[in-house]
């Protein structure tokens, strides 16, 4: 009987086969558009007056859904910082497609700064998060290991270009990774306090005209 159920499981489709979603794919979906809707609530109005329960009507499910995938408040905006740099990574990943080593990261710096008028408020939340980080133990982990990853690959895409011969060899990758981190994040923390009166795109040519003096060969 036993291998007569296993080959009517055989047999029958998959849920996935079927056209419906698997469990798996339900969960991911859920987890997103609480991710998606604790983004835009704490863009909004911080983090300090966010609960999990506001996150699950934003979300358009239960109230008590959130707190089933991220058991506290910490544990759900650590998350959040997570996604939104793996939503920004992406598309930054895909403006310098086909590109490589320090033309791939003068791409992605320039893409970086151009104003996010469409999504300013999952810009202003990441934000949020980085200075939450300097009081709450749990950000502070995913902050300075979201940080790490970047200066890594800004670092990396520098050897790449010393390789090549674009860049300087003298210089060190380390150092000028964590410099261009630093003024990628202060440019935009100010046009998110003062739109109007920081100019983005201008900032963007001055610091790319700087660092190819600078570093280039």
């Amino acid at each position: 009987m036993a291998q007569a159920a296993q080959r009517r499981r055989a047999a029958s489709p998959t849920q996935s086969e079927r056209g419906g979603r698997t469990q798996a794919e339900r969960r991911d979906d859920a987890e997103r558009r609480i991710l998606v809707a604790a983004a835009e609530l704490v863009g909004e109005q911080g983090f300090e007056a966010l609960t999990l329960a506001q996150v699950g009507d934003r979300a358009g499910c239960s109230r008590g859904l959130p707190s089933h995938y991220f058991r506290t408040k910490e544990d759900l905006l650590s998350a959040l910082g997570t996604f939104i740099v793996e939503t920004f990574a992406e598309r930054r990943r895909a403006s310098a497609v086909g590109l490589t080593g320090f033309e791939a990261l003068i791409t992605s710096i320039r893409h970086y700064l151009q104003p996010p008028q469409q999504s300013a408020k999952t810009v202003r939340a990441f934000h949020a998060v980085l200075a939450g980080a300097i009081h709450m133990p749990v950000l502070a982990v995913t902050v300075a290991r979201l940080n790490k990853e970047a200066r890594a690959d800004i670092a990396g895409r520098l050897r790449e270009g010393i390789d090549s011969g674009v860049v300087r060899p003298d210089i060190d990758p380390e150092i000028e990774a964590a410099l261009i981190l630093a003024t990628l994040r202060g440019a935009v923390a100010q046009w998110l306090l003062d739109p109007e009166g920081v100019d983005l795109p201008r900032m963007a040519d001055r610091l790319l005209s700087n660092l190819q003096k600078d570093l280039g060969r």
